[in-house]
């Protein structure tokens, strides 16, 4: 799936009505394999360091045309990358690409994503008999919104750029570094300095300063690591021993995770500006902040990737400066929205291992904070992209037998959960269809509520009905009432919806029951 920054680029793009440096529009795919190959060895040819997109389904105009599966010539990642494992590139280096197909005004559109490089310039050192224009040894490019023509090799000047991109010229140290740590493989790690292998003079370096950190308390997140052991190092980027950014870096469940320190981020009261109603931490993903985080994670190991799950839950993480600014005026302005959230996350219990009464209660109101924004964030995103988020208030599960699979005389299962944590398990024989069991069970209210909450997204996906044509001996059927005073009825037999295996785990795991519940299988 696109990542959700990719899909708001690609429709922005759209709605210039214009070709640019690094976008390119067409109405379908192409005909001929060459003129796909020169469009990507222009892409992948540029100056800039932005990665390119050739969106297919849009007219030269801008106007939505959209693909189906019947389209021309269309083509999937798999036979893009052998196009290009096909060609024979100087130097073996192969331009990175992916295709990507997003939904558009209900309309498929496919997205060629030519990554940025700095193997450039790419150009073919040989060609396929098939191929009658493009040349060998010819540099094509990408310059403003036009392609070099396939008859002509690119300008010298052009030529040039594209050199002093590759050897690192065009762009300031900074940059050239944080361009750089996107490849942890171009970095060697000795003892508390990370150097660049290609460029010495690249560096990173940690330095413990006691001193300094010695009276910093533990921040709120802290306190939802399983140990909330916290240290505080300092992190230099540096070009030939000169400091060029400085960072305060946190070391997080005794020293498993180790992250630059969020910042502080402030709702408003819009009645008076000066008072904040709700503050809490924030990481812009466009920030080097961002970028340096994603460098000293260490994905490979299983504790650092559980403890940056748990600080994941209490940090927010915007796409940019816009879209926080954006949400902080939803919040802003109808400050009841979050309501329910907040409320929602008050039934968690928080365990600050604090004496002092009032660091206890500024990190719990914090985390209340912290779990609350986030959940809202991720339907605020839904809610923009044209999603009806609802809240369920119960979910009713009645698996009923059709007496070829049912080995005794139980012939239904009814599972009622409500947001209140009371759950019931209701069996039913097979002559009158009366209960002949009903078990009562009590959840935790946190729990059940966080389960609905899982719930609600999935569900929200689904069709209403999921029967096939083949009698296989059971039927389900699903209800979800929500607090607007609407419901939805989900059915099937043979085939589960999609993720209801892990609905029926969280299920299973809500209270223990003294029969095992028949769900949706």
């Amino acid at each position: 799936m696109i990542d959700f920054k990719i899909y708001n680029e690609i429709i922005k793009l759209i709605s210039r009505k214009v070709e640019g440096d690094y976008w390119d529009y067409k109405q379908e795919w192409h005909s001929d394999n060459e003129r796909l190959l020169l469009d990507i060895l222009c892409f992948a040819n540029t100056v800039h360091n932005k990665d390119c997109y050739l969106i297919i389904g849009v007219a030269d105009n801008g106007d939505i045309i959209g693909l189906t599966e019947n389209s021309r010539n269309r083509k999937n990642q798999a036979a893009v990358i052998d196009l290009l494992s096909n060609s024979m590139f100087a130097g073996d280096f192969v331009p990175e690409v992916s295709v990507e197909t997003i939904l558009v005004n209900k309309k498929e559109i496919d997205v060629l994503t030519v990554f940025n490089s700095y193997d450039v310039p790419f150009y073919l050192r040989s060609k396929s008999r098939k191929y009658h224009s493009i040349v060998e040894g010819y540099i094509y490019s990408r310059k403003s919104d036009r392609n070099t023509p396939i008859s002509e090799n690119s300008s010298m000047q052009q030529i040039k750029l594209l050199w002093k991109k590759r050897l690192g010229l065009l762009s300031p140290p900074l940059e050239q570094i944080v361009s750089r740590m996107r490849n942890k493989s171009e970095w060697q790690e000795i003892g508390d300095t990370y150097y660049n292998v290609f460029n010495p003079d690249f560096k990173m370096k940690e330095e413990w300063d006691q001193e300094e950190y010695r009276d910093y308390k533990r921040e709120y997140y802290s306190y939802n690591q399983y140990n909330e052991s916290t240290n505080y190092i300092n992190l230099y980027i540096l070009c030939r021993e000169t400091i060029l950014k400085e960072f305060q870096v946190v070391l997080l469940d005794s020293g498993r995770y180790k992250t630059p320190a969020p910042t502080w981020g402030f709702i408003h009261d819009p009645t008076r500006y000066s008072e904040s109603l709700y503050v809490y931490k924030y990481i812009l993903k466009d920030s080097l902040d961002y970028a340096l985080q994603q460098f000293i994670y260490n994905e490979d190991s299983d504790e650092a990737r559980i403890a940056k799950g748990r600080f994941d839950e209490v940090v927010l993480y915007f796409e940019n400066k816009q879209e926080q600014e954006e949400f902080h005026q939803s919040i802003e302005v109808y400050p009841t929205c979050v309501e329910n959230y907040i409320n929602d996350a008050k039934l968690k219990k928080y365990h600050i291992s604090s004496n002092n009464k009032l660091e206890i209660k500024d990190c719990t109101e914090k985390l209340i904070t912290a779990f609350a924004f986030n959940r809202f964030l991720s339907d605020y995103r839904r809610k923009k992209a044209g999603v009806d988020v609802k809240r369920i208030k119960s979910i009713n599960i009645r698996h009923k037998s059709l007496d070829l699979l049912c080995p005794s005389n139980i012939a239904e299962h009814r599972v009622d959960i409500n947001e209140t944590g009371k759950v019931k398990h209701s069996l039913y024989n097979r002559e009158n269809r009366k209960a002949v069991n009903s078990y009562c069970y009590s959840a935790d209210k946190y729990w059940t509520r966080d389960f609905l909450n899982f719930v609600e997204p999935i569900t929200t996906d689904w069709e209403l009905d999921y029967s096939v044509d083949i009698c296989n001996g059971y039927e389900w059927r699903c209800t979800l009432k929500y607090d607007d005073g609407t419901s939805k009825l989900i059915i099937g037999n043979v085939v589960p919806p999609p993720f209801s295996d892990d609905i029926e785990r969280r299920i299973k795991n809500l209270v223990s029951f003294d029969e095992a519940p028949w769900l949706f299988t």
